[in-house]
C-alpha cells in the first residue's frame, strides 16, 4: 500500500514537471531564437500584412526631403514627421500633402538646443523633443507648451540619455548610453513626470551589471574597447507602453501608464547569448558564435520585428552594394515573431540590396519596417530614383509602374506605408 502511495507521489510529480515545461514551451512570452538557429526561410510581405501603398511625398522646394536616419521617422495618426539635419522637422499627410515645417531650435527658454531625439503622441498633437538638457513639448502648430528638465541627483552625475520614450500623456522614460570608465551601471533608465520629478527608476538587470564589469576589468587589462552597443539599453514603443530591454539581458521589460513593470518577453538564447562569451569584445563580427540584436525593434499588435548580428552561425548574410558600387556582405539577419502562435523566425535576404520581407502584394523591394504606428501601419521610405529604377528591371504591378512613370529621378521620397495584420 505504501509502495502504491509513493508510487502515485511519484506520477503526479513527474505530470506536474512535464506540465511546468511544457507551459514554458508554450508560454508566448518566450520567443525561441535559440533552435531557430539555421531554420531561416524567405517571408512574403503577405504573411503578416493586408495591403502596402506607395505614396509620393510632394516635391517643392519647401518639402524636399533629405534621407533621414533610423530614428527620426516618425509615422502616428497618418501624419509623417521627419526630422531633418538635426534643426527641424517636416509634416506631410498620409496622401504625401506638405502641411508644415517646424523649428524651434535656439537657447532660448522655449527652444531646444539640438533635437537628439523626439517622439510623437499617438494623437499625433504633442512633438516631444528630447535634447542635452531637456525635453520640450510643442503643438505640431509650432505652439509651445511645456518643458520638462533633466534631473541633477548625484547618482546619474554624468550619464548621456541616448533614447526616449513617452508612456501616457504625462510621463517620459530616459536610457542612457553605458560607458564602463564610470560607475553609470545602476539604471537602464529613469521615468519623469511633467514637472521634472523622478517617479521611477529602473535597475540596470544584476546578471548584466556583473557580465559588464568583467568586460570592464577585461578591456583595462588588455586595452581594449567595448562596444557600447553590446550594453546599453535600448526602448521602443508599443501602444502608450514603452519597452526596455539591454543587449546583454534576455528579458524584455513593459512599463505601463500606471507605471507598472512587467517582463513581456524573454529572448532564448540559450548557447547563442552573448553573456557565455566574456571575451566577446574582442572577438571580430564575423566570427561572433552568439547573436547579438541589431538596430530597431518594432512591434504591432500581432508582431515583433527584430534583427540580429549572426558571426559565423549558419544563417545566410545580408549582400548589399556600398556607396563605391562594391558589393558587401555582411552578417545581419532579420526575423519575426508572431505574438498569437508564438513562432519566431529567421528571414532569409531575397537578393542584392534586398532586406526583409519580399512584396508580393505589389512586386516591390522587400521592405523592413523604421517604425509601426499604434494603430498598426509599418513605414519606410524609398528615394525617387530607386523606385524608378526597380520597376525599369522587376516584376512589378501595374500600380508600381504607374507611379513610377509619374516620377521624376529628383523628386522627394516615396512613403511607403504597410497595413499590418492584426492576428
Amino acid at each position: 500500500m505504501c509502495n502504491m502511495r509513493e508510487l502515485v507521489i511519484v506520477i503526479v510529480a513527474l505530470f506536474l514537471i512535464s506540465c511546468e515545461q511544457e507551459n514554458e514551451i508554450n508560454d508566448l512570452r518566450v520567443i525561441d531564437v535559440e533552435s531557430n538557429v539555421g531554420k531561416s526561410r524567405q517571408v512574403f510581405l503577405s504573411e503578416v500584412a493586408e495591403s502596402i501603398e506607395y505614396i509620393p511625398l510632394e516635391t517643392t522646394e519647401e518639402s524636399f526631403l533629405g534621407i533621414p536616419s533610423r530614428n527620426q521617422f516618425v509615422y502616428e495618426n497618418d501624419l509623417l514627421f521627419v526630422c531633418q539635419k538635426g534643426d527641424y522637422f517636416k509634416i506631410f499627410n498620409s496622401k504625401g500633402n506638405y502641411l508644415s515645417a517646424f523649428n524651434q531650435r535656439g537657447n532660448g527658454p522655449k527652444e531646444y538646443v539640438v533635437p537628439n531625439m523626439f517622439v510623437v503622441d499617438s494623437s499625433a498633437k504633442v512633438l516631444s523633443i528630447g535634447s542635452v538638457r531637456n525635453i520640450v513639448e510643442f503643438k505640431i502648430t509650432g505652439e509651445y507648451i511645456r518643458t520638462i528638465n533633466y534631473p541633477v541627483e548625484e547618482s546619474l552625475r554624468g550619464l548621456r540619455y541616448n533614447d526616449l520614450g513617452k508612456i501616457g500623456n504625462n510621463y517620459y522614460i530616459l536610457s542612457h548610453n553605458i560607458n564602463t570608465s564610470k560607475d553609470n551601471l545602476n539604471y537602464s533608465a529613469i521615468i519623469l513626470d511633467s514637472t521634472s520629478k523622478i517617479v521611477l527608476k529602473i535597475p540596470y538587470p544584476k546578471i548584466s551589471r556583473e557580465f559588464v564589469n568583467k568586460l570592464a576589468q577585461k578591456k583595462l587589462f588588455n586595452g581594449l574597447r567595448i562596444p557600447t552597443s553590446q550594453i546599453t539599453p535600448r526602448l521602443f514603443r508599443f501602444k502608450n507602453n514603452v519597452r526596455v530591454i539591454t543587449e546583454t539581458d534576455e528579458n524584455i521589460i513593459s512599463v505601463n501608464e500606471d507605471l507598472l513593470i512587467d517582463t513581456v518577453y524573454r529572448l532564448k538564447y540559450g548557447k547563442y547569448c552573448i553573456k557565455n562569451y566574456p571575451d566577446s569584445y574582442n572577438i571580430t563580427t564575423t566570427n561572433a558564435p552568439f547573436l547579438q540584436l541589431y538596430g530597431g525593434i518594432y512591434e504591432s499588435s500581432a508582431f515583433l520585428f527584430m534583427s540580429f548580428r549572426t558571426g559565423k552561425l549558419p544563417l545566410k548574410h545580408w549582400e548589399y552594394t556600398n556607396r563605391n558600387g562594391v558589393k558587401m556582405s555582411s552578417p545581419v539577419s532579420c526575423s519575426y515573431f508572431n505574438k498569437k502562435t508564438g513562432q519566431f523566425t529567421f528571414i532569409d535576404p531575397c537578393g542584392l540590396d534586398e532586406f526583409g520581407l519580399i512584396d508580393d502584394i505589389e512586386g516591390g523591394p522587400a521592405f523592413w519596417p523604421r517604425y509601426i504606428s499604434q494603430d498598426d501601419y509599418m513605414v519606410n521610405h524609398i528615394d525617387a530614383f530607386t523606385f524608378i529604377q526597380y520597376a525599369k528591371t522587376n516584376n512589378v504591378s501595374e500600380k508600381f509602374k504607374k507611379i513610377a512613370a509619374s516620377l521624376n529621378e529628383s523628386n522627394n521620397l516615396v512613403l511607403i506605408r504597410v497595413k499590418l495584420k492584426d492576428k
